[in-house]
């Protein structure tokens, strides 16, 4: 009898050790989705965090510098640059999208003059204002379509060796907030800008050389 009873309990106690396992079982299926969710934010925090702490070593601005030697005088280019009348011939935003709409200030040559346009065809639009006027430092400030803020300008520098001849350099410092995206977007700025610019230099120095009036 003895045995019999030991017997019947071992077999319940299995079939009870089998139920429990299969409420765990179920319990862990049931949490599955929950931990994998849990696990998932954890990762995207953690990830978060590392990406904002990287960006916060990069610098805070992006600089861009591009230069070209001109077959004219520093006060040719210099009354070709402090006039805003005269910049839709090579506004690389301009000469890209024949439609675009330009508007000028009343007074187009003296500091708070500005130079707008909206594209039709490219979408662009944008503002540059004339903030600070020299005969070989012109200061602007950039208001552009999707992007922060910023101030560069022109430098006009006369050459040493040859007076018909004038180096200009158009620049942009252009500010980054703390965002990390925004700061990993810093790393590609000059490479969407500096095709700009080179391609308004050219224009300019083809406008300059070629068709520009020589003031009386």
């Amino acid at each position: 009898m003895r045995k019999l009873r030991t017997k019947k309990q071992k077999a319940k106690d299995k079939k009870q050790n089998s139920k429990i396992k299969n409420q765990n079982s179920e319990l862990r299926t049931q949490n599955s989705p929950m931990r994998l969710l849990k696990m998932f934010l954890f990762v995207l925090i953690g990830l978060f965090g590392v990406i904002t702490i990287i960006g916060l070593f990069i610098p805070s601005s992006v600089k861009v510098s591009r230069g070209i030697i001109i077959d004219a005088d520093s006060t040719k280019v210099f009354e070709q640059l402090s006039d805003v009348k005269n910049w839709a011939q090579w506004m690389p935003w301009i000469t890209a999208d024949g439609g675009a709409l330009v508007q000028l200030s009343p007074a187009t040559n003296q500091p708070g003059s500005y130079f707008k346009w909206k594209g039709l065809q490219l979408k662009g639009s944008g503002t540059i204002t004339l903030t600070n006027i020299s005969q070989q430092l012109i200061k602007l400030k950039y208001e552009l379509k999707d992007m922060n803020d910023s101030e560069g300008g022109f430098r006009i520098t006369p050459s040493a060796t040859n007076k018909k001849q004038t180096e200009v350099q158009w620049f942009m410092e252009y500010p980054l907030k703390w965002y990390p995206w925004e700061r990993f977007y810093g790393i590609f700025f000059n490479h969407i800008m500096e095709p700009a610019f080179d391609k308004g230099l050219e224009s300019f120095r083809s406008y300059v050389e070629v068709q520009a009036p020589v003031a009386s």
